[in-house]
């Protein structure tokens, strides 16, 4: 049966990416080995991870345009083989070539073509035998970063320090609630409340997506333990941002074994960031520090939103506009409030 969901879909090649990748890997290793000394051998493997990675960033781009090319157009089955990818990146590619958000739901395959002319996709000519081409570059060029990782970061134990979350959370909050609580007129506490958790939510989803990067490295790429501890989430939160890296079902996705991280990371294109370990405990205090600031001024808003509610030339209108949120959710927001009075 032809490896094709669509007439006139072509026939991909799928090489041992394995093999390619592992032969990559062993050849640099030796190339390096031959070095004898230390210092000169780190210093090439460092010339050579900037090359790798430079090169990674031209060719990868370049594969995935292939691939959204033959997914949308063209429509053969499972692209990501041939790819050098894993199922996950080849979603999460075309998703984002589509312009759709991650939990919006994928249109079916007969207006593919039509989707992606609107969203000015460009179908590529020839694309299967160019993809072949790519793929077989990326796999080397991964295996070769691998090569060049074992000697400049070697897998040994890290040990990461438990975030102290909680007093982190009680000092922000006494530190918000004593600059805001201050400001004795409603309206004026209000209005810098809001602005505040404006600024802290914007911080922290910054602030969070780089430690949930470094996490994820750490996790995938060495022999880190407690990671999530050292977040300042919880366990639950934890796995489900693994299973979302790794593509796979946010609540019910299996996790990889030990022997399978460092793989399945490097088939998602999980980011591997050198010095995760010691950017990790800064990004996780200053992560905490924003979410509890955001929630404490939010509380102090929607408090003093409360408390202007009903009172001349107060609208529910007029208070969205002070605190830069939708009528609709500021009234939820206020009434829940008054119902807890």
């Amino acid at each position: 049966m032809p490896n094709t969901v669509a007439p006139d879909a072509p026939e991909l090649q799928r090489p041992d990416f394995t093999k390619i990748r592992q032969q990559a890997a062993d050849t640099l290793r030796a190339e390096l080995e031959a070095i004898p000394v230390l210092r000169e051998r780190r210093a090439r493997a460092h010339e050579l991870y900037r090359q790798i990675s430079d090169n990674l960033a031209v060719v990868r781009p370049e594969r995935d345009r292939l691939m959204v090319s033959l997914v949308l157009y063209q429509r053969p089955r499972a692209v990501f083989e041939a790819a050098d990818a894993s199922e996950g990146v080849q979603r999460r590619t075309v998703r984002a070539a589509l312009g759709l958000g991650d939990n919006d739901l994928f249109p079916p395959a007969r207006e593919w073509a039509d989707l992606a002319r609107a969203a000015g996709v460009p179908f590529v000519q020839d694309a299967a035998d160019k993809l072949l081409k790519v793929a077989t570059e990326h796999a080397t060029l991964v295996g070769r970063r691998r090569a060049v990782r074992q000697i400049l970061f070697p897998g040994d134990r890290i040990k990461l320090e438990r975030l102290d979350a909680t007093t982190i959370k009680d000092d922000v909050e006494a530190a918000v609630r004593a600059e805001l609580e201050a400001i004795k007129d409603p309206a004026a506490r209000m209005k810098a409340a809001a602005d505040m958790a404006r600024a802290a939510d914007a911080n922290h989803v910054v602030v969070a997506g780089e430690r949930d990067r470094c996490a994820l490295s750490l996790e995938f790429y060495t022999r880190a333990r407690a990671v999530h501890t050292a977040m300042g989430v919880r366990k639950n939160a934890w796995d489900e941002l693994r299973r979302v890296a790794l593509g796979r079902d946010r609540k019910t996705g299996a996790l990889p074994a030990e022997e399978e991280k460092q793989l399945l990371a490097e088939a998602a294109e999980i980011d591997f960031v050198e010095n995760a370990a010691e950017r990790l405990p800064g990004l996780a205090r200053e992560a905490a520090a924003a979410r509890a600031r955001h929630l404490t001024a939010a509380a102090i808003r929607n408090q003093a939103a409360a408390e202007l509610d009903g009172k001349p030339g107060w609208s529910m209108r007029k208070i969205a506009e002070e605190t830069g949120l939708h009528v609709d959710s500021i009234r939820a927001k206020v009434r829940a409030v008054q119902n807890r009075a």
